[in-house]
């Protein structure tokens, strides 16, 4: 234990040294202001001066009070307000009106931002609730308020009826989406896909073929043909003596293996000369003929 003890409170030279200066260094910033302040001069004072100013204070005794007084006046004088009272509504009365009232520029600018923003005066009372309106302020000018219309009209809106369109007579050929989309039955989209099956097919030479279009069914066929008609028989067709194989086969009507056959022909025998050569390939029959050929030409 007696080692212990001796051990920690036991320094080594260096540890002595730091120690001493640093002890040195304590004293000196603890004597430095005690010195520094002993030998600081003392200020020199005029004496003749400071008689003069006593003299000119026991003169002029309110001097300072005086000032004060009159610049408080000139300020009172500024903040006062002539109050020109007259009838008035709060929800239209200009600026220069509430002067003439007597408000403050601040609580003037309160108000108008108030209004611009979409605030109403519904009655008198309603002006205490301006934020810097002072009590004296609203009881001054409450008997002059006159509330024209404290509720504004509010427009009627007349509600949304979805203006109906009667379903007419269109021709199948030139009918727009637009025009097919009223037709009763036109549901899932179908005025799209008969437009859609109208340009590949190159127009339609009967109002059945619509039939045709992809899933319409015989109840949906019903409900439209009345309301089709055809008077437009103008058919864009295909040139067999410059169409590549794929054009052909992209017609619903053809087959790819008749296109294919059409072309190889033509390659073999040259131009055809009308649509009925056609005829000469084995597999195109009558009632194939019958169905193609309005889509054909050789010109």
């Amino acid at each position: 234990m007696k080692k212990i003890i001796k051990d920690y409170f036991t320094f080594s030279v260096r540890e002595r040294n730091s120690a001493i200066v640093l002890l040195v260094l304590i004293a000196f910033f603890i004597a430095f202001p005690i010195w520094y302040k002993s030998t600081k001069p003392k200020p020199v004072i005029d004496k003749v001066l400071l008689h003069e100013v006593e003299q000119l204070q026991q003169n002029n005794p309110t001097h300072d009070d005086s000032n004060y007084k009159s610049h408080y006046k000139s300020e009172e004088a500024s903040e006062r307000i002539v109050f020109e009272p007259f009838n008035f509504d709060p929800n239209t009365v200009h600026e220069a009106g509430w002067h003439r009232l007597g408000l403050r520029e601040k609580t003037i600018k309160t108000i108008l931002n108030y209004r611009i923003k979409g605030g109403t005066f519904r009655q008198a009372a309603d002006i205490k609730k301006i934020w810097g309106m002072k009590q004296d302020e609203a009881e001054r000018i409450i008997p002059y308020i006159h509330i024209v219309n404290a509720y504004p009209t509010k427009k009627v809106y007349q509600p949304y009826k979805k203006e109906v369109m009667k379903p007419q007579i269109v021709d199948i050929n030139t009918a727009t989406i637009e025009e097919l989309k009223i037709i009763p039955g036109m549901t899932n989209g179908l005025q799209y896909r008969i437009v859609r099956y109208r340009e590949k097919l190159g127009g339609f030479l009967t109002i059945e073929q619509t039939r045709e279009t992809y899933g319409m069914n015989d109840s949906e066929f019903a409900l439209i043909k009345p309301f089709l008609t055809l008077k437009e028989t103008l058919l864009t067709k295909i040139n067999i003596n410059t169409a590549t194989d794929y054009e052909l086969g992209s017609h619903p009507y053809i087959e790819r293996n008749v296109a294919k056959a059409i072309v190889l022909y033509r390659q073999q025998h040259g131009n055809y000369q009308t649509v009925s050569e056609i005829k000469k390939i084995v597999f195109i029959k009558d009632n194939l003929f019958l169905k193609i050929s309005p889509y054909l030409t050789t010109e």
